[in-house]
């Protein structure tokens, strides 16, 4: 989202982008379609 708008969501917190576009299912399926493949791996549980 290279036009994307970054914001504080709260004081002291990190910038993170602004999406406003919330009722659009397109939308939103595209931008978490596009992101998946920018996310960490999940950590593996420790076993005990």
């Amino acid at each position: 989202m290279p036009e994307a708008v970054s914001e504080l969501p709260y004081e002291n917190a990190k910038e993170m982008l602004l999406v406003d576009n919330i009722d659009d299912k397109d939308f939103l399926c595209r931008l978490f379609d596009a992101m998946l493949d920018e996310l960490p791996e999940p950590k593996k549980k420790k076993r005990t």
